[in-house]
């Protein structure tokens, strides 16, 4: 039997992968269940954190159709086997005078996730923590993983040309990596 792993997934960050490849759709559980196998690792549980969209005190239609799709989107993650959503905020922050858009800043994701991660390593109910991000602030949380007798893996987007999409420090300390292309996910694409 393999080491049970425990799968947290940086959903901006994957909303940015995605994009580079063209948005493509994807079944999340499917993907999640393909790193834990390619990695070998049992899947025991996967926490996937990101925001829903800003809504402004008058929002437009196409505003709350965004913020509806989104909040939908989250609704059949959270009902995904061994899944659980996890939720920030955006605050607004004013407006570009250069193009007139909000300037948003994405609240507690990073915080939400790091305490998932220690909690997990405090406790010891998995053997692993994989890691879908690119985020170097997530280094101090690594190291106590590590620290506490726990492997760390990587899932990270590309480390060459200017694709540059995972810190060096993250991706140096990390016990396995795992590359997520398009290839990896062309076998988990949702039909229509």
């Amino acid at each position: 039997m393999s080491d049970r792993a425990l799968l947290l997934i940086d959903g901006g960050y994957l909303d940015f992968l995605q994009r580079s490849f063209g948005s493509p759709r994807i079944d999340y559980g499917r993907m999640a269940q393909a790193i834990a196998d390619k990695l070998d690792f049992t899947l025991l549980r996967c926490v996937y954190f990101n925001c829903l969209p800003y809504l402004s005190s008058s929002p437009a239609p196409e505003e709350l159709d965004s913020f509806r799709k989104k909040q939908g989107f989250y609704e059949r993650l959270q009902k995904l086997p061994r899944f659980e959503v996890k939720l920030g905020r955006l605050a607004f922050r004013g407006v570009d005078e250069h193009t007139g858009k909000p300037v948003l800043e994405q609240k507690q994701v990073d915080v939400l996730l790091t305490t998932e991660m220690v909690y997990a390593a405090a406790r010891r109910s998995v053997d692993a923590i994989i890691l879908l991000s690119g985020d170097g602030d997530f280094l101090p949380a690594l190291e106590l993983v590590k620290r506490e007798g726990l492997t760390f893996a990587l899932v990270h987007g590309s480390r060459s040309g200017n694709q540059l999409t995972v810190h060096e420090s993250l991706w140096l300390a990390s016990d396995l990596r795992l590359e997520l292309d398009m290839n990896f996910l062309e076998p988990l694409l949702r039909e229509a």
